[in-house]
């Protein structure tokens, strides 16, 4: 699918604000929250890590892509 420059940014700001709602979710609620299990919460600390990462990194590669 060929998306314009605006799509392509539309889409870019969509998945940058998914980041940040992953990474709120994922790595800063655990923090104010009782933790029973050390390592499921390392283990779920890492795993929303890398999806904030991977998100941000398609949202900087779509970003890239588009000529300003």
């Amino acid at each position: 699918m060929k998306l314009r420059s605006a799509q392509k940014n539309k889409l870019s700001d969509f998945s940058n604000m998914i980041a940040a709602a992953w990474f709120t979710a994922g790595v800063i609620a655990p923090i104010f929250t009782k933790v029973d299990n050390l390592s499921k919460l390392l283990l779920l600390t890492i795993i929303a890590l890398l999806i904030t990462t991977g998100l941000v990194y398609w949202s900087l590669t779509l970003v890239g892509r588009v000529k300003l």
